[in-house]
């Protein structure tokens, strides 16, 4: 796994051979812009989920909805300051929670992670099959959002902090739930997929686990 900069670029010369070799291109955005566009109705639904999950587990989280008095302040102080180290390292394992699920991921040369701008990713050239990838794209939610939600509230922690957390975590799983939902009505079972830059390619191959 290597460290990069930015997202890598679509190598045109190695769409070309794709085509050649008889990989398909699938539907999706054109670039990431257009992916978090796309991708807000996702948005929308992962964080409601979280939310019913919490209002079913502890509803007087959220007491303050039906309060005839409602107060909101808002102040920067050290605790806020932690909170967002909090979340930008939350994101930092989202991404991390990707890269693990890639097989290989620790030998491959062909798996990089960076920033971009205050949003971390992880991208591969490896080829994988559709039912690995669909399982690289939901990890993070499974295990960033929605299992912690029930931990939390079993153990007494669950609070409007880490409810936050794995708030932000749910909605910013939307580019990944676009994602499989786009590899889900398009590629078969059994298929593999590989991706260039902000292209992806698939082919009727057994052989890659």
């Amino acid at each position: 796994m290597k460290y990069v900069r930015k997202l890598p670029a679509t190598d045109r010369q190695l769409s070309n051979q794709l085509i050649e070799n008889g990989w398909k291109k699938i539907k999706e955005p054109r670039n990431f812009s257009l992916a978090v566009l796309f991708s807000l109705p996702f948005s929308y639904l992962l964080g409601s989920i979280i939310l019913w999950l919490a209002y079913l587990l502890k509803p007087t989280l959220f007491e303050f909805l039906i309060s005839d008095v409602l107060s909101i302040s808002f102040s920067i102080d050290f605790k806020m300051l932690l909170y967002i180290l909090f979340v930008f390292v939350y994101m930092l394992i989202h991404e991390l929670i990707h890269a693990v699920f890639i097989p290989n991921f620790t030998k491959s040369k062909k798996i990089f992670f960076g920033l971009n701008g205050l949003f971390g990713f992880v991208f591969t050239t490896e080829p994988i099959k559709k039912e690995r990838f669909l399982v690289i794209s939901i990890m993070p939610f499974f295990l960033l959002s929605l299992v912690p939600v029930f931990l939390l509230n079993l153990l007494g922690f669950l609070n409007w902090y880490t409810l936050g957390l794995c708030l932000i975590n749910a909605v910013g799983s939307c580019v990944d739930f676009l994602n499989m939902f786009l590899i889900a009505f398009q590629v078969k079972s059994g298929h593999t997929i590989i991706n260039n830059g902000f292209e992806t390619y698939y082919y009727p191959m057994q052989n890659i686990t």
